[in-house]
């Protein structure tokens, strides 16, 4: 009976602490980078403003993580929920609980923000946690975006997959390009192109989200690495491609065997797989991660990245040695991986 009643206990203690936001400050419905419903995650929404006076808001701190490396330039002011009045205050002001019993979103520890110190404790003396400032909370969640990252690409691309199929049997054609997730479900309401809500309406706005901005590399079945001989599709998150000189595609199952082979060759193009998404990602200007503890289908591999904040927290979560730039990876770094 115990182990029934601490469960419901969290799932009260949640409902009540939500109840208190029945009134949420939106300035759109929907997370800018995820797609979330706002009013339902409201008590962890972070606002951010452009110095060009346009505005983003986020369901969490997570997300803003995600989209911090691209607008830090950009940003005019920062601002976070209140959980106890549910306005918007400066991030600086706020005094954030992290880690209590109520659930995060979009991430393993919430991060909940007052305005006062004394509510902070208050909160903190129900639910549990630890008080931080922003600096502190948001240099925790930078540490953590790339493990909660991958779990969350993880469920996205199931999501997306449910998507694809209430797509082609509930909606109208959706055509365009969007800036956000925010404004696709923006326009896939508006104009009643789906009789959709909720969670299936995620699901289709995601798998529409990814077919516009993440195109994978897709490997026939019967592509074999030109270097080791293996079938790549059999490991398509490890998948690598190039476009020779004559313009053949050639696949490879690893950074690693991808390298050795243009160390002889030239190439026009070359392509490596994300390792959190999945995403195709030009080889020169990707991130790569010499030394870790992840291995690919041929052993100690160069782990690729299209950013450099999930480069580096891959590194330190993965015991990693270095970071690499294309350019860098010669015949004495791929020996190492021998």
């Amino acid at each position: 009976m115990r182990k029934l009643l601490l469960p419901m206990f969290f799932v009260l203690a949640l409902f009540a602490f939500n109840k208190s936001m029945l009134h949420p400050e939106l300035h759109q419905k929907w997370c800018s980078v995820c797609g979330m419903n706002l009013a339902k995650f409201y008590k962890t929404n972070h606002l951010v403003v452009l110095k060009d006076g346009k505005q983003m808001q986020l369901c969490s701190m997570h997300c803003l993580a995600q989209v911090y490396p691209h607008i830090k330039d950009k940003i005019a002011k920062i601002m976070v929920v209140d959980a106890k009045s549910g306005k918007f205050i400066p991030v600086q002001n706020a005094y954030y609980v992290v880690g209590s019993s109520v659930p995060g979103t979009m991430s393993m520890q919430s991060k909940i923000a007052f305005s006062s110190i004394d509510d902070a404790k208050a909160f903190q003396k129900k639910y549990g946690g630890k008080i931080m400032r922003f600096d502190e909370a948001f240099a925790l969640q930078r540490k953590m975006f790339a493990k909660e990252q991958a779990k969350i690409a993880h469920k996205q691309k199931k999501m997306a997959m449910m998507g694809k199929i209430l797509y082609k049997k509930h909606c109208k054609k959706v055509d365009g390009e969007f800036a956000s997730l925010a404004k696709l479900k923006e326009h896939i309401v508006k104009n009643h192109l789906c009789n959709l809500q909720g969670k299936k309406l995620q699901a289709v706005a995601l798998y529409l989200w990814q077919k516009q901005h993440k195109k994978h590399i897709h490997v026939p079945k019967d592509a074999k690495c030109p270097v080791c001989g293996m079938f790549v599709a059999k490991h398509p998150r490890w998948a690598t491609m190039i476009v020779d000189e004559e313009g053949r595609k050639l696949y490879f199952d690893g950074v690693k065997d991808m390298m050795k082979y243009l160390q002889n060759h030239k190439f026009k193009r070359a392509y490596v797989s994300d390792y959190y998404s999945g995403e195709a990602v030009d080889a020169t200007k990707a991130y790569y991660v010499l030394g870790s503890d992840v291995y690919g289908p041929m052993g100690k591999e160069l782990i690729p990245f299209k950013s450099l904040q999930d480069a580096k927290s891959f590194l330190n979560d993965h015991k990693g040695k270095k970071i690499l730039r294309f350019s860098q990876i010669n015949k004495e770094v791929l020996q190492e991986l021998e």
